[in-house]
């Protein structure tokens, strides 16, 4: 008879913020080798080191872990802080966040393959919240972007522009892995941004 391993609370003391943070990384871990649908609570709790309960308890259900899984990673709070603080020259300004948003998308990529692959087990998880973090990080950036509309530096749609410049730093960090030898690729990250940022300021016509 094969004995299974059962979750065992860890016997040193830890803060409930300390429990949080282990079954959220647990949850990462699992989801990030068996698909959100393929993840269950239990192996979740196992390699937090938890007992299942504790796990309901921090957050009610698998589905409300997931959710909070991607609120706690997506690093929309870390964006809206340093956003919130910029008083540099627009390009700059832009560079920094691109900078900070390609770090998290290429730190990402793990939940950013489970969203593209489970689009429909998706909607199920979000259909009783209108929270996502693609919007969050979007509401951030549209913010930024209004403020520079309002300022006279942009013109346009403030959530628009906050979607084509994420469009650009996202589609960066995907291309990473897939197409390292291109053009965008094979040089250092800085100088792809430098190019974004002029483009999405500047264009490409003529001037």
């Amino acid at each position: 008879m094969i004995e299974t391993r059962k979750p065992i609370e860890t016997t040193r003391s830890t803060s409930p913020e300390e429990t949080r943070e282990r079954i959220l990384t647990a949850a990462r871990d699992v989801i990030g080798r068996k698909g959100k649908r393929g993840a269950t609570t239990r192996e979740i709790a196992e390699v937090a080191g938890v007992n299942e309960a504790t796990l309901f308890r921090h957050f009610g259900t698998k589905e409300a872990l997931l959710v909070a899984c991607a609120q706690h990673f997506c690093g929309y709070m870390q964006l809206a802080d340093v956003a919130g603080q910029l008083t540099g020259t627009l390009s700059e300004d832009l560079f920094t966040l691109g900078r900070l948003m390609l770090a998290r998308f290429v730190s990402l990529q793990d939940m950013i393959r489970w969203s593209l692959v489970e689009q429909d087990y998706e909607k199920d998880i979000f259909a009783e919240t209108a929270w996502r973090p693609q919007l969050a990080i979007v509401a951030v950036m549209t913010v930024f972007m209004q403020r520079r509309i309002d300022g006279g530096e942009l013109q346009g749609d403030a959530q628009k522009l906050a979607m084509v410049f994420l469009g650009l730093i996202f589609m960066h960090a995907l291309g990473s892995k897939k197409f390292p030898d291109s053009l965008l690729h094979s040089g250092d990250s800085e100088s792809a941004l430098r190019f974004y940022v002029d483009v999405f300021l500047n264009g490409v016509r003529k001037r």
